[in-house]
């Protein structure tokens, strides 16, 4: 395992001196882990609501999104206000006109972190959804922090 890591490190390195990161080829656990740099979409909760964030560099996504890059979804709410992810297939249409489809797992949450539990497409590509370990992205103008509950590359 150490070797791996070490070998893991030494190919971002080097890809890294040498220019930005496309693909890494790994394997496991390992490169679910990885930072993907191109479009990702992470559908978080924020305390009171929840979120469906598309960023156009994911490896650069942890700050209060645009407008544009936002989509508040309001199809099967808890009594916390927050969206079921699981369990269903539901959608979210951007500003932009841009609609993200999803279904994940109805025992998503009981899978390991990095997991594969879903599926999603938009106009322009498909995604495989990962769950995410719920850290804070971003903090929103109101104070509530906002956790990426799930991602998808």
């Amino acid at each position: 395992m150490f070797v791996s890591k070490l070998a893991t490190t030494a190919i971002l390195l080097a890809t890294a001196i040498a220019g930005p990161l496309a693909a890494v080829s790994t394997s496991g656990d390992e490169s679910a882990q990885l930072t993907k740099r191109a479009d990702g979409i992470h559908l978080v909760n924020c305390v009171t609501y929840s979120a469906v964030i598309f960023c156009s560099d994911d490896s650069n996504c942890n700050f209060n999104p645009s407008s544009g890059n936002e989509c508040i979804p309001k199809d099967h709410l808890n009594s916390k206000g927050l969206e079921i992810w699981e369990g269903t297939n539901s959608s979210c249409t951007f500003s932009t006109g841009v609609t993200f489809f999803w279904g994940i797992e109805s025992n998503a949450q009981s899978q390991p972190n990095f997991s594969v539990v879903g599926s999603g497409t938009n106009s322009l590509q498909g995604f495989t959804i990962r769950k995410d370990d719920q850290h804070v992205m971003y903090t929103d103008g109101n104070g509530h922090a906002c956790q990426s509950i799930y991602y998808a590359l």
